[in-house]
């Protein structure tokens, strides 16, 4: 049954994984994989994402880069489903092990981050591995199973400092569910904790002499915010409304009522309940403002854990039970359907909270517009190379560049560009401009044109959803004298 679970994800992450334009923050990822193989391993680290970009690197992301970015976040959440897959057949059973399976694939939400090139998922899914290392060595007792399990949490910091959380996590499984004398059970979370600090030490010290501050972005995203979207009450209400608006909300009411069976199955399920909610609790606590990516660190533990709640549950029905977990599973699968088919046809239609259609489809963070831009370069007649003035931030620019056709590019500059376009026009009597949000972050052309004394022709306009043509966030322009 693993093997069909395993089987089944790649079925359904695979399909159509270019079909949502790169976001801002996978296009960040793309260039530090390609730095890799630049011979700079930890190329801006300071946001806590130290070594995520290593699993891009492995698929070369100088060719296909959309999909040599999202298909590593595809195989990392791999070792999280064979996690839930594990502790669903040791909490309930058969059905734990369907059910864990279900939640797992068939969470639109889960299923819309583990297509994406982000570190979150992935930090979740070596945090799901390293809770069950962690139970694993409660129950032996074993240090080789206590480096192990460091190892697996120490890949999930590293890829992402919201894992950090889980630590608790491993404390409490230990602590609380381990037969050992008490120094026995320090020594294997000592041990664990060796393997963490171990593994900070070469990032650390590669910051130190480039002269930048240790992970100060990660760790200015520590402490509760002042208004109504940030802090506490915020980040609750953010996630409330990811559960009900991600998809049809099937998955989160069985994964609510799964975790809430968990102490059906006795001591080790009440333990494992505190080991899904505690860094959850630490995360909207302390987190300054936690977007939708962010609880993707929690969600492959907490679904798996829901599908060995039910399991522990329905285990003890005997055909009945095997009828229910049958029954569960098709419904999970069938409500998963018409979101899945979205994202592989028309991801611009996706049944998203308005965040994060914000964040990936209408908002200059979206590739949306900007990717059709770029490969539309050739037929606008623009020339060859980096010819092009991009009026945007740095980062967009660079994030379009990998959807560029070959040949083509942008010229990245710091919004709005204007000493670029000025340059361009005293050199060559025309410049090629792609603005993006004008004023706001690129230039106005038309009011640019007047000041310099050039003639402005608006060649095309690329809208996002929602847009028309006429009032398009990304237009390409040229300029001439």
């Amino acid at each position: 049954m693993p093997v069909l679970w395993v089987l089944l994800a790649f079925a359904t992450r695979l399909p159509a994984l270019s079909a949502l334009p790169l976001h801002n923050d996978e296009g960040l990822h793309l260039t530090r994989a390609v730095e890799v193989w630049n011979a700079h391993p930890f190329w801006e680290i300071g946001d806590g994402k130290i070594i995520n970009h290593w699993a891009i690197a492995v698929f070369m992301p100088q060719n296909a880069p959309v999909f040599a970015g999202r298909v590593a976040t595809v195989f990392i959440s791999l070792i999280g489903l064979s996690a839930g897959l594990a502790f669903g057949r040791r909490l309930g059973g058969t059905a734990g092990t369907c059910l864990a399976g279900a939640l797992l694939i068939f969470s639109p939400y889960l299923f819309f981050y583990d297509r994406l090139a982000f570190s979150d998922a992935e930090a979740g899914a070596l945090a799901a591995a390293a809770c069950l290392g962690a139970l694993v060595t409660a129950h032996s007792g074993r240090l080789r199973d206590a480096l192990l399990s460091g190892a697996l949490f120490a890949a999930a910091v590293l890829f992402k400092f919201t894992a950090a959380p889980f630590a608790l996590s491993l404390a409490v499984i230990v602590l609380a569910l381990s037969r050992a004398p008490l120094r026995r059970r320090l020594l294997l979370l000592a041990l664990m904790a060796s393997v963490l600090a171990l593994s900070l030490i070469p990032p650390a010290i590669y910051l130190l002499l480039r002269g930048k501050p240790l992970f100060d972005i990660a760790l200015g995203w520590i402490g509760g915010g002042g208004d109504a979207g940030s802090g506490l009450s915020g980040n609750l209400a953010r996630f409330t409304v990811l559960l009900s608006q991600t998809g049809f909300p099937l998955w989160a009411v069985l994964a609510a009522v799964g975790l809430a069976l968990l102490p059906v199955r006795g001591r080790i399920g009440a333990v494992l309940l505190c080991a899904v909610a505690l860094p959850f609790a630490v995360t909207v606590v302390l987190g300054r403002e936690v977007l939708p990516r962010h609880f993707a660190a929690s969600l492959p533990l907490a679904l798996a854990l829901a599908g060995a709640g039910w399991g522990a549950l329905l285990r003890q029905h005997g055909r009945v039970g095997a009828g229910l977990t049958a029954g569960m599973a098709a419904a999970l699968a069938l409500a998963f359907a018409p979101f899945a088919a979205a994202a592989y046809t028309q991801p611009a239609s996706l049944p998203l909270p308005n965040e994060m259609r914000m964040e990936h489809l209408t908002t200059h963070s979206a590739g949306t517009g900007l990717r059709e831009a770029v490969r539309d370069l050739p037929a606008q007649g623009a020339p060859p190379g980096p010819s092009v003035i991009a009026s945007m931030f740095p980062d967009s620019c660079r994030r379009a560049n990998f959807e560029a056709p070959p040949g083509y590019a942008l010229q990245c500059t710091d919004a709005p560009g204007i000493p670029f376009i000025t340059q361009a026009l005293e050199a060559d009597g025309a410049a090629w401009v792609l603005t993006d949000t004008a004023p706001q972050i690129g230039v106005d052309i038309p009011a640019l044109a007047q000041t310099l004394g050039a003639q402005a022709q608006r060649l095309a306009a690329y809208p996002r959803p929602g847009e028309t043509p006429a009032g398009a966030s990304v237009v390409l322009w040229v300029l001439r004298r």
